[in-house]
């Protein structure tokens, strides 16, 4: 893609269904896969999966849904299982004739405390290559992420104030609002990765989401302003992270969100703001949300200026580690963004 990453648009989806369409023609165009099918058990005690798909009949979808039930969602392999006509027996057999499929590979995805399973359904009976079953796990992982930032969205946050606060600044500037949601995501991605506790993550996200509520004071002239900010403009701008401080200061268990609210400008040579701490005086967590703040605001599109490509992208963290960014933070976010973009080839 020219101007933004493949990844990025399916995440930014709130809908299972406008991705599961975008993916569909990914495997459509690069392994022969007829279509792309999703099923999800969200409670305990619930007996029928949720299920999503594009541009395939009910019925059909009834068939698939009784061999996912048949296979127990996948579990017995979570890279993949292979069935087809030739091979399947007993009502897997019967299913897959009825579906009209020769041959379908089936994955487990990873919903938080439930399961589900994502199924690539082929018109004739093939194997595919290593190459190709890479490409369903790449996917799946989309899949995956995509199910976890939508649960995120729909979590309601446990401090009344919290929320509170954030509507506001919903109402206010619906853009900062999807801003920290994509912070809060690519910050929980890297803090995985860089081995965060699951209870520090817990944190981070909760600390990105929360990182620009101090921009609910910068006069609305200066924050919706379709251009580039004047020096005294910015100056305005900056103040943001001490005003986020400020109104959640007094807020009962926000001590560890305040360092994140406070200084995610800063910057690891001390040149940062508001206080000018650098190196290891920047604490970890902050450290991974500067950088998810700087990657979601390089690749998206505002007023003044298109996003950047990907390269672009790459090049600016790279130019910036050890300055701007801690150093061994960009490279396991580099190795992120790469593991993403292979299906994009």
């Amino acid at each position: 893609m020219q101007n933004s990453l493949f990844f990025k648009n399916v995440i930014n989806s709130d809908s299972i269904f406008e991705s599961i369409g975008q993916l569909s023609d990914i495997a459509r165009k690069t392994i022969g896969c007829e279509h792309i099918s999703l099923f999800l058990i969200d409670e305990k005690h619930q007996s029928t999966p949720a299920s999503y798909s594009v541009n395939i009949s009910t019925a059909v979808m009834e068939q698939l849904q009784q061999i996912v039930l048949q296979t127990q969602f996948f579990f017995r392999n979570p890279d993949g299982i292979r069935l087809s006509v030739h091979k399947a027996e007993g009502h897997i057999k019967k299913y897959l004739i009825m579906s009209k499929y020769e041959c379908i590979y089936g994955f487990h995805i990873k919903h938080g405390p439930s399961y589900g399973a994502l199924m690539f359904s082929f018109p004739s009976d093939i194997q595919l290559t290593e190459d190709q079953l890479h490409l369903c796990n790449l996917i799946k992982l989309h899949m995956e992420q995509l199910i976890k930032k939508i649960q995120f969205r729909r979590q309601v946050l446990k401090q009344k104030a919290y929320e509170n606060l954030f509507n506001t600044l919903r109402v206010k500037d619906s853009f900062t609002v999807d801003h920290c949601y994509n912070v809060a995501f690519y910050s929980t991605l890297l803090g995985a990765k860089a081995g965060v506790s699951e209870t520090e993550l817990e944190r981070l996200k909760l600390g990105a989401l929360l990182h620009d509520i101090g921009k609910l004071a910068i006069p609305d002239h200066i924050l919706m302003k379709p251009g580039r900010l004047s020096d005294e403009e910015f100056n305005v701008i900056r103040q943001h992270p001490v005003i986020g401080y400020e109104l959640l200061k007094d807020l009962p268990d926000v001590e560890h969100l305040l360092p994140i609210v406070k200084w995610h400008h800063e910057r690891m040579d001390g040149k940062g703001y508001p206080d000018n701490l650098q190196g290891e005086e920047i604490p970890l967590l902050v450290r991974i949300v500067s950088i998810a703040d700087a990657f979601d605001a390089m690749t998206s599109t505002r007023v003044y200026r298109d996003s950047l490509h990907v390269h672009e992208v790459r090049e600016q963290l790279l130019i910036h580690a050890g300055k701007q960014f801690d150093e061994e933070l960009v490279r396991i976010f580099l190795s992120i963004i790469d593991e993403q973009m292979q299906m994009n080839g």
